[in-house]
């Protein structure tokens, strides 16, 4: 009978080892697929306001047009989500869901400025979070390069030149701009920790169904016309679940387990650059040289991170197999 020695570990073990190494092993790759989703949705805006249909009609079919993808995905790889696959993703399918929802209502009370240097925050409210109860490390490039990007990206908003304010009652779109803010930290922060025990396929199907059902519910209470996509508003909702939505939530699931919190956070503070570059480019909207200069300096910033932050990953690894 043959008794597993040492140097043949059981399948189990490798599975274990092979999760607790895949920060070590992949951290660069982990920090590439986050950078990666910022192209991605960079995008979201553009598509989104080439569809034409409104923030929550367009949130429900595209979280039910992911859906989809995903269920056939799922299907072709034959990696359909467990009873505790559901249980566990379930919750950040919720918030997923209610996140959009919330940044959608913010805009009918504040503009889109408002709204972009509240969400810039993130990181001013995850990186506390992630070091006193995550176990993550604080150093010195993390707080030069957050307070940098933030900066940056608060600048590069407060720059761009004056677009028609959304009308309401702005303390309204404050509160809701900070719940979303919040919804968003906490997907963030449980994502880290629902993914070490979910596959990115069953994980991304369960998030897109129960975030699907969160958005219906929404639609329903606000009794929100989902005719309102029409003609090419559909072609344009396709390009936004398939990039923005499966393709940028996609890579940042993935990168979850390889990266920490702290570092994903303020890596996805390039989203703000790219929208602007990307209106500019398809939209034509103007880009200001403050703008352009702070961009430039969230861009810098966000590079030193990714390069050490790539450069530690390695040089672990390396004293790891040493």
């Amino acid at each position: 009978m043959y008794v597993p020695t040492p140097a043949s570990p059981s399948l189990q073990q490798e599975v274990d080892a092979g999760e607790t190494a895949a920060p070590m092993r992949h951290g660069p790759l982990g920090i590439a697929a986050v950078l990666a989703a910022n192209v991605f949705w960079s995008f979201g805006g553009v598509f989104g306001k080439q569809a034409d249909a409104g923030g929550v009609v367009l949130s429900f079919w595209r979280m039910w047009a992911a859906t989809l993808v995903m269920l056939l995905v799922a299907l072709v790889m034959r990696r359909l989500p467990t009873r505790s696959d559901i249980v566990r993703a379930a919750p950040l399918g919720v918030l997923f869901g209610l996140n959009i929802c919330a940044f959608f209502i913010t805009l009918e009370y504040v503009s889109v400025a408002v709204a972009l240097i509240i969400g810039a925050l993130t990181p001013v409210v995850a990186l506390p979070i992630a070091v006193l109860f995550m176990g993550e490390r604080l150093t010195m490039v993390k707080a030069v390069c957050a307070l940098v990007a933030v900066t940056g990206v608060v600048v590069a908003v407060l720059a761009a030149p004056q677009s028609e304010s959304a009308e309401g009652n702005q303390a309204v779109g404050y509160l809701w701009a900070v719940a979303s803010l919040l919804i968003w930290v906490a997907y963030l922060l449980m994502s880290k920790r629902v993914r070490a025990h979910v596959d990115v396929v069953p994980f991304m199907l369960v998030m897109s169904a129960v975030g699907g059902l969160s958005v219906t519910v929404v639609v329903l209470l606000t009794s929100a016309d989902l005719g309102r996509l029409q003609g090419n508003g559909w072609w344009w909702m396709i390009l936004l679940a398939l990039g923005p939505g499966l393709a940028g939530h996609g890579l940042v699931a993935w990168a979850q387990p390889r990266v920490d919190v702290s570092v994903s956070t303020l890596l996805i503070q390039a989203e703000p650059v790219g929208a602007s570059i990307a209106a500019w480019a398809i939209l034509g909207e103007r880009v200001s040289l403050v703008q352009g200069l702070a961009m430039v300096a969230v861009l810098a910033a966000l590079s030193v991170l990714a390069y050490r932050e790539a450069r530690d990953s390695l040089v672990a690894a390396g004293e790891l197999v040493a």
